[in-house]
């Protein structure tokens, strides 16, 4: 998914991109939520205001993390 749509100017570059599962890219397509990508370099979901009304940012699903 790209962070800045390409259409409003956003660049076609990986630092603009993250993955998102098909769940998580839909709900960001149709339902109000917004992604940014978090502190942490992973995608984070913001839920419209009829969900949270102060829009709280929430970890996306199927976070992949390092193990060692």
């Amino acid at each position: 998914h790209h962070l800045a749509h390409w259409a409003d100017g956003g660049a076609t570059d990986l630092d603009n991109g993250c993955l998102l599962c098909t769940n998580c890219h839909d709900d960001v397509h149709h339902h109000g939520w917004e992604v940014i990508m978090g502190f942490d370099r992973h995608p984070w979901l913001i839920p419209p205001a009829t969900i949270d009304p102060h829009r709280r940012p929430l970890p996306a699903y199927h976070r992949r993390t390092l193990r060692l």
